[in-house]
């Protein structure tokens, strides 16, 4: 008996599963897509479509491919799949990409194991080589604003966000030995960090300030020269792993300092509709008067809440601009599929850069 009951039970769930690719197919087809083209197909689509220019002269993305290349995964399916989850960030350890790594992937069952790189487009060309799963980049920060090289780089990577992380930023003085800070003439620190401490700097007499590839390698430059009279500008993290002292603690000139990582990864992930997710886009519009507003009015008539707007120059064409948009919305939700429709139809290239849980700080 309780064979034939699994038996029923089983024709049950093949039953079920076929209705519910029927409701897909006809949702899909609601919506103005090609079921035929859910599923692999679109996953092959676009790995062959990933290396082309993001901004071809006159280019339009149909909106089957821009809405629905959205394989039906958990974030990654990492957990499940993989004993180690490989992750890259720009930088040595301790630094503050690697740290919202480690708080980003604090939930996983799989092993972390974090990949330091020389520079931001080394870190996403790993990822494409699959050489890490995914990698952390730092995208805005709530004092020195966007960091215009990640924008860069995400326009042509062919890679998608499917993550965010809010990194409180709490920058320390490192010396090389416990030392008066007044006793301090040369500082490094990455040119960020230099800027976000610009007011406690400005105390320093007769101190230079060295910029630095990375707030963790200004601190391994200060370990190896032994100087007593440098320090760097870098993490509590950092200061204990070189086993440095810290000569000031909360140097930034506004205590409230987050940056904005986005995590990046070879394959778009997918989220249940009930899952509160921000969506990032980038698209151009017709060089004419009102075009932009036409676009920025459809998140307002959808009741999409645009969270960030960003312009950069658009390649081979002067003074004409991309535009990287973040909104609330959940991509695989209705509502957020017709506001792509919309868009699509005003705009001359339009491309989802990918859908992802919202991040908070710790303030919210």
């Amino acid at each position: 008996m309780a064979t034939a009951h699994q038996a029923q039970r089983r024709r049950v769930q093949r039953k079920s599963q076929r209705n519910r690719q029927g409701d897909q197919g006809q949702q899909a087809q609601g919506a103005g897509l090609d079921p035929g083209r859910l599923g692999a197909g679109v996953r092959q689509e676009a790995r062959r479509s990933a290396g082309h220019d993001c901004v071809p002269q006159g280019a339009r993305l149909r909106p089957a491919a821009s809405i629905r290349e959205f394989p039906r995964l958990r974030p990654f399916a990492l957990t499940q799949t993989k004993q180690e989850i490989a992750v890259g960030y720009q930088g040595t350890e301790g630094a503050y990409s690697q740290l919202a790594a480690k708080h980003h992937f604090a939930w996983a069952r799989a092993q972390l194991r974090c990949v330091g790189y020389h520079s931001f487009r080394e870190m996403l060309e790993a990822v494409k080589a699959g050489e890490v799963d995914v990698a952390v980049l730092p995208i805005e920060n709530s004092i020195a604003g966007s960091i215009n090289d990640s924008y860069d780089l995400l326009a042509d990577a062919g890679l998608s966000l499917v993550g965010e992380e809010f990194q409180p930023i709490a920058h320390c003085l490192i010396g090389a030995a416990d030392v008066p800070v007044a006793d301090i003439r040369r500082v490094y620190s990455h040119p960020v960090a230099l800027a976000q401490c610009g007011e406690f700097l400005e105390t320093l007499e007769d101190c230079h300030v060295e910029a630095f590839i990375d707030t963790a390698m200004a601190v391994e430059r200060v370990k190896r020269d032994a100087d007593p009279t440098q320090a760097a500008i870098a993490s509590e993290e950092a200061a204990a792993l070189h086993g440095l002292p810290i000569l000031r603690r909360d140097i930034a000139d506004h205590p409230e300092n987050y940056t904005r990582m986005v995590m990046v990864a070879r394959e778009p992930a997918h989220h249940e509709q009930d899952v509160h997710c921000k969506t990032s886009l980038i698209f151009s519009t017709i060089h004419e008067q009102g075009a932009l507003a036409r676009c920025i009015a459809i998140f307002a008539e959808r009741g999409l809440n645009l969270t960030k707007i960003e312009s950069r120059p658009k390649p081979h064409t002067p003074f004409e601009y991309i535009f990287y948009v973040d909104f609330e919305g959940n991509v695989d939700r209705e509502t957020t599929q017709a506001a792509l429709r919309d868009l699509e139809a005003v705009t001359t290239f339009l491309k989802v850069l990918g859908s992802y849980p919202i991040g908070r700080t710790k303030a919210e």
